[in-house]
């Protein structure tokens, strides 16, 4: 039997005996007894059965629950038998992420044994003062000093990107997959320090080894529940959040390039920065394990995430024309005016970045963001959170909302003119625990539409969606059945 099929067994044995404890127990009643407005779970699904089961993506559940209670400030959901408070209200919202920070300074992660899977003692999963230290070790590599030494990095891949383009079959594209090669190669590039190849070789190692990770399928669905949900089964029967093969390509790669950096060679990127803080007396220990750990998280929250926004992109500026050509003739004028493709003539994008915020408004890759409750919290009068009560706050739920986002189904970056992080904008999250990449993502998809632009018309075909309808699937925002365009020559 395949692991997809043992696992399916085991949960509906699962199901059975957790029916009788689920319906003899008081933990389905948890937010009734905090007074908290919530939905009735079900055994071992929560609220989520229809997730799990392929029915419906998880932000169109996040959806249900955000229209059916809206006006509520926060609702209680169980995502399985895990308790969980869904913030409504943009004012607790940004309580949450900023104000009492102190309260909710950690992420809400699936349990890791870092031990077993050391790839996984990265950035993303840190707590406490481990989470500080490591957070202001990376928060430099994002200055504008540092992403204006590492951006020629970009622009050599954005290059090869439209050196692809114009080789390749371009009447009919599957943009993500063209867009993951791209952001594959710019990742490679910026933060482990070698060149992926994946534009130029579909069948390249790095990109196979890449697309591994984000594969998506009924075992990978499966594994994620357990590990997230039942975290003594995930172990018990020895099961792996990436495959052996992708933790030993990667490991092998940074080990590599470690090696060669001790030898002289000096790169701005990522890797460097991590490894000149080896190099000092500082007490936090910064070993090679660490190096590679956070390497990789830099790719896991960077590539797919700069794929999919330059994907749904490309997909919004084929439905408006005139759109397409406003923000090609600036991209072509700042190259002009700049020399061609270089820090300066991107962030003199203006219309760009407001096309790429519009994006991130409607189509945000993580469409919601965790906070744990780290200390006791009054949020209002009627509640306070205890220790390890989990925060969901629905990000794409939230920037769809009309009352933040007038005709919030329109695609207009002129929301974006005055400011580009309006209030109820929250596509990189807010706080100390923001996306600290955030300046990093932008450039490369700039960079990314500076390429293709000036010298290709992006248009609907026969395979565009109509309209997009979000992968079940995927918790990140895929269009169903992909993204497909055709880019026409000039």
């Amino acid at each position: 039997m395949s692991l997809s099929g043992v696992l399916l067994v085991i949960l509906i044995l699962l199901t059975l005996l957790l029916a009788v404890f689920h319906y003899s127990s008081k933990g389905r009643k948890y937010w009734f007894f905090r007074n908290v407005p919530y939905r009735e779970p079900c055994p071992l699904f929560g609220n989520f059965g229809a997730t799990f089961t392929m029915r419906k993506s998880y932000t169109r559940m996040l959806q249900f629950f955000y229209d059916n209670f809206r006006d509520k400030k926060y609702v209680g959901l169980f995502q399985a038998r895990r308790p969980t408070l869904m913030i409504i209200d943009l004012d607790m919202a940004k309580t949450v992420y900023s104000k009492e920070f102190q309260c909710f300074s950690d992420r809400v992660s699936a349990s890791t044994d870092t031990q077993r899977e050391p790839l996984l003692r990265n950035l993303a999963n840190m707590s406490g003062a481990e989470w500080k230290a490591m957070r202001h070790i990376v928060t430099p590599t994002f200055s504008s000093a540092k992403m204006k030494a590492m951006f020629p990095l970009i622009a050599d891949c954005a290059q090869t990107l439209k050196n692809t383009m114009l080789k390749e079959s371009v009447d009919e594209v599957n943009v993500p997959s063209l867009m993951s090669r791209f952001t594959t190669d710019v990742i490679g590039s910026c933060a482990f320090g070698v060149d992926p190849g994946s534009l130029k070789n579909p069948e390249s190692p790095f990109l196979k080894m890449s697309q591994k990770m984000f594969k998506i399928d009924r075992s990978t669905v499966l594994k994620r529940y357990c590990r997230t949900f039942f975290p003594r089964l995930f172990k018990l029967l020895n099961l792996r959040s990436y495959s052996e093969d992708v933790e030993a390509f990667f490991t092998s790669i940074i080990n590599q390039v470690l090696a060669e950096r001790r030898s002289g060679v000096q790169r701005h990127d990522f890797l460097q920065l991590m490894l000149n803080e080896q190099n000092t007396n500082s007490c936090f220990q910064m070993t090679d394990a660490l190096i590679t750990s956070n390497s990789f998280i830099f790719m896991l929250a960077g590539l797919e995430t700069s794929a999919t926004t330059l994907s749904f992109c490309l997909y919004e500026l084929a439905r408006d024309q005139d759109l397409q050509e406003d923000v090609r003739k600036e991209i072509m004028e700042c190259l002009e005016r700049h020399n061609g493709l270089n820090y300066d003539a991107v962030i003199a994008m203006h219309l760009v970045y407001r096309v790429v915020a519009e994006t991130l408004r409607m189509h945000p890759p993580t469409p919601m963001t965790t906070r744990l409750c780290t200390a006791p919290c009054t949020l209002d009068e009627h509640l306070t959170l205890k220790l390890k009560d989990p925060v969901l706050i629905p990000i794409h739920c939230i920037q769809r909302d009309a009352q933040h986002f007038p005709d919030p189904d329109k695609f207009n970056p002129e929301r974006f003119v005055d400011d580009l992080n309006p209030p109820g904008f929250m596509a990189y999250g807010e706080g100390p625990r923001s996306c600290p990449g955030a300046r990093f993502a932008q450039l490369t998809v700039a960079a990314g539409l500076a390429a293709i632009l000036p010298t290709f018309t992006v248009e609907p075909c026969e395979r565009t969606t109509p309209r997009i309808q979000y992968d079940p699937r995927s918790v990140m925002l895929k269009n169903k059945g992909g993204i497909w365009l055709r880019f026409a020559p000039k």
